[in-house]
Formats: C-alpha cells, structure tokens, sequence
C-alpha cells in the first residue's frame, strides 16, 4: 500500500501476522510485536494497546475483513514518523480502511477510507470525535521492562 498525502508519497514494508499474533517482518529494535484482531489488541515493544470501539469498529465494519499490514522504519521523520499502517478491505469490496499507527509510540497517525472505483483508488481522511481520540491516547500502556 502506498501512503500519500499533499506532502508525502511513500511505500511501506509488508509484514505478517503468524498464528500466534506475532508481527514478523520489524527490525529487532521494535522487540516483541504482536496484533490480535479478536481482541483488537496491539504491542509494540514496551507499549501496548487495546484498541477502543470507536477504532475497532473499523477492524469489524466487513463480514470477513482482510487484514494488510505494513511499516516503514527506514525513511526520515521529518518527512513523517515511522509508521505501522493496517490496511483493512473486504476481497473484492470497492472500499476500505486504511488505519495509521506511529510504530514507536502507538500514537494515532489518522484513519483514512479508501474507495476503489475501477482501476484508482480515492482516500479520504476520517475525523474522529475527540472523545475517541482521548479514549485512544489513554488505552496506550507503557510495560516494565
């Protein structure tokens, strides 16, 4: 999937999800990674997070989702942060969500729908209400080492 937005067109890295929820693919550095969809659960690292309805929803707005994942580590964060990006669609839907994590904080980035109309791809970005986004600032856990 390719980020773009008026400043930024940039390519992220697949990544997988094993079996066990394990994300492979992310340089050691982010350490243990793990995405559980049934429990809308995501840790990165130190930090963790459940994600609250108001952003699980759009994990659970298909009848059988697919789930794309992505991150970029490697580019400069001036240009934007390093990035886990969940790429949600229903197999041969004509819209999805694309849903943007800063990898090193779990920070929301932005939620974006994305409408396939023949061969081009439109994006929009969805604003969430405030209270979704103070609910999501204080789900994210730092673990103790």
């Amino acid at each position: 999937m390719i980020i773009s937005d008026s400043n930024v067109l940039h390519q992220g890295t697949p990544l997988e999800i094993d079996e066990h929820g394990n994300i492979i693919g992310l340089p050691k550095k982010f350490g243990e990674s793990k995405f559980d969809l049934d429990k809308n659960y995501l840790k990165i690292n130190d930090k963790e997070i459940v994600f609250p309805y108001c952003l699980s929803y759009y994990f659970d707005i298909h009848e059988k989702p697919e789930l794309n994942l992505f991150a970029s580590w490697y580019h400069s964060k001036d240009i934007m942060p390093h990035y886990l990006h969940f790429d949600i669609f229903q197999k041969n839907g004509n819209f999805g969500y694309a849903i943007l994590i800063n990898l090193e904080t779990l920070e929301l980035i932005n939620v974006q729908i994305c409408i396939i109309q023949d061969n081009t791809i439109y994006s929009h970005e969805i604003k969430l209400e405030d209270y979704c986004l103070d609910e999501y600032r204080k789900g994210i856990k730092v673990l103790k080492k």
